[in-house]
């Protein structure tokens, strides 16, 4: 009979019955012609157990004794209870981790869902001007902005940097402010505005 390896219980009992079958055919003591009926040896169950997986072969080898007197089909039944105390924790714990990912997965859809409204009302806030929607970015970091960025976004805007050293970060937020709004009282902004008034004196002299 060819020595046919086999990985799971089920088809290790079929290997059983395979040997049983060849005890029928060749053995003058088997009075049955049922392969269930059949006693298992110690050499058939030993045979089957070399032909396992590894991981089976410990618990598998003191599952019979060689002085018990057992059938193929009281093997069988021994080998789906040990089936059974084997993988059915695994089965359950496959079932409950299912459970979860699909709660999860239910979950992340509805948190995309929140997030989407989200964005959509943030859209909806932004498409007025772009100095207004900075002023409340400002307003709403407040404390929180950085001193080096104030300082980068007042030099930035022309401000006369050496008036603001030492000066609050409260101070140059509230400047900051300021300039967003087009409001222009210190610094190269009035510069700015004194332009015009010197134009004008040229055309007077003009």
């Amino acid at each position: 009979m060819q020595q046919t390896q086999w990985k799971t219980i089920e088809q290790g009992i079929q290997r059983l019955r395979e040997m049983a079958v060849a005890e029928i055919v060749f053995s003058d003591d088997i009075n049955t012609r049922n392969p269930d009926l059949v006693p298992c040896t110690p050499v058939m169950w030993r045979k089957l157990v070399r032909l396992g997986p590894q991981e089976y072969s410990s618990a598998l080898a003191i599952m019979k004794r060689d002085e018990t007197e057992e059938t193929v089909l009281d093997m069988a039944k021994k080998l789906r209870t040990y089936a059974d105390a084997v993988h059915g924790p695994t089965h359950a714990r496959i079932a409950a981790l299912e459970t979860q990912v699909r709660g999860l997965a239910d979950k992340i859809e509805e948190n995309h869902k929140e997030l989407k409204q989200d964005i959509l009302q943030i859209s909806a806030v932004q498409v007025r001007g772009s100095g207004t929607t900075r002023k409340r970015s400002l307003d709403r970091e407040g404390k929180g902005i950085p001193r080096a960025k104030l300082w980068s976004f007042l030099r930035d805007c022309g401000e006369n940097m050496r008036r603001w050293d030492g000066e609050s970060t409260d101070a140059m937020t509230q400047r900051l402010h300021e300039l967003l709004d087009g409001k222009t009282v210190r610094g190269s902004s009035s510069k700015k505005e004194a332009a015009p008034v010197t134009q004008g004196n040229k055309d007077n002299q003009a």
